[in-house]
């Protein structure tokens, strides 16, 4: 992100809820990892300030800044659904988003969209936005399937759905009103995209960007730009690459049979598991230090938080977790599980597993309602069963 003069986006930030406290509102929270601060039900994202007072003195930044919290008072949330259902628009944020909601009725509406990456809805408005939540269904009374729906019909309604045919490489930087992210959401709008000769391929490494590439020639060099993008985002979304089936249905990269440059597909698809997964096992650990609870999870009993793994190897990058002899586990989903066990004060790995053959062994099911994906392990397999693992198990 472009930083401001003399202030870099925390201060900034800092500087809008000055502005806030200054007009009575003293509640407001800044989220920095979203770079928005929330005020009640109101999420203000402050990108585009940021960015629009970028390169002003002082005191005209700070005069923005005074219009700009000023609208807050102007723009309330609509209260009735046809009010409120031309303004929905389809966004794209990473599964960890949300998850310290301070209650049930405040969490964001989602439904998965790629791997690690869900769907949410904004309601936009001039200035501002505020995301869809289980509240925000209660009062309207409708269904979260009509919400999604009629945000998707919104944005296709603004761009379109048969894509932009265009040779080369198209690069699209938000400006907070264009949603650029989302137009691989809208059905055909990927497929149509590009030459007219190569598959497209779309990157989404923050909020504000879409990068279109054509799938030819040596794109190892976009790969690595990406996954510095998002490495470096404010907000980011995915490092993963997307491209679509025969059916013209968006996948990631690593699900194509045809896809390219494997060693960068499969990093980028590893780095973003690992990334999401410690970012759910940090909120995990925060709730039950907090709240003796985890989120949403009320009645789950207290277990290790396992982590992801990112291993190397001569044939690629994979996942991997670890399941370990007398402990307890709310266990992630990772391409092989290590089995473990203690002999002597140190710790022996006995064998690696494919988690798909774990799962069919020992019939592991996934806690509801937990993204990303994880599973409850109270037990240490019992001898006849760990024979079986270790008979599935593989060498690497």
């Amino acid at each position: 992100m472009v930083e401001n003069i003399g202030v870099d986006a925390d201060q900034f930030a800092a500087l809008v809820l000055q502005q806030l406290n200054d007009i009575g509102e003293q509640d407001a929270q800044y989220n920095p990892d979203e770079f928005e601060i929330v005020v009640g039900s109101w999420n203000l994202y402050l990108g585009n300030i940021f960015r629009e007072t970028t390169g002003l003195p002082a005191a005209e930044r700070d005069a923005r800044i005074a219009r700009f919290v000023t609208t807050l008072r102007d723009n309330d949330e609509p209260d009735a659904w046809p009010e409120a259902r031309a303004a929905l628009r389809p966004i794209l944020r990473p599964n960890a988003f949300g998850l310290d909601s301070p209650s049930e009725d405040m969490r964001p509406i989602t439904r998965p969209a790629f791997p690690f990456v869900d769907e949410l809805v904004a309601i936009d408005r001039p200035n501002s936005r505020s995301i869809v939540s289980v509240a925000t269904l209660d009062r309207w009374g409708i269904s979260a399937d009509e919400v999604f729906d009629a945000a998707r019909e919104n944005l296709r309604a603004m761009v379109g759905s048969s894509g932009i045919k265009e040779a080369g490489l198209l690069h699209f930087g938000d400006n907070g009103d264009g949603y650029c992210t989302s137009w691989p959401l809208i059905p055909g709008w990927l497929a149509g995209s590009g030459d007219g000769q190569h598959r497209s391929i779309a990157f989404m490494p923050d909020v504000d960007t879409l990068i279109i590439t054509p799938d030819t020639g040596d794109l190892a060099p976009l790969f690595e730009h990406v996954e510095k993008h998002y490495r470096e985002a404010v907000r980011p979304i995915s490092p993963q690459g997307y491209t679509v089936d025969d059916h013209g249905t968006v996948i990631p990269l690593d699900q194509s049979p045809r896809h390219r440059h494997l060693p960068f597909v499969q990093r980028a698809r590893c780095g973003l598991a690992v990334t999401e997964y410690d970012a759910q096992t940090q909120a995990l650990n925060e709730a039950m230090e907090r709240d003796y609870t985890y989120p949403h999870h009320e009645d789950l009993a207290p277990a290790f938080i396992g982590s992801v793994l990112y291993v190397g190897s001569d044939n690629g990058p994979y996942t991997a977790t670890v399941w370990g002899e007398d402990v307890e586990y709310l266990l992630p989903e990772a391409d092989f599980i290590v089995f473990c066990t203690e002999q002597n004060g140190e710790m022996i790995t006995l064998f690696e597993t494919p988690f798909a053959a774990v799962a069919e062994i020992t019939g592991l099911t996934p806690i509801p309602d937990m993204s990303p994906r994880r599973y409850e392990i109270r037990h240490w397999p019992n001898p006849e069963t760990l024979a079986r693992l270790e008979a599935a198990a593989v060498s690497r």
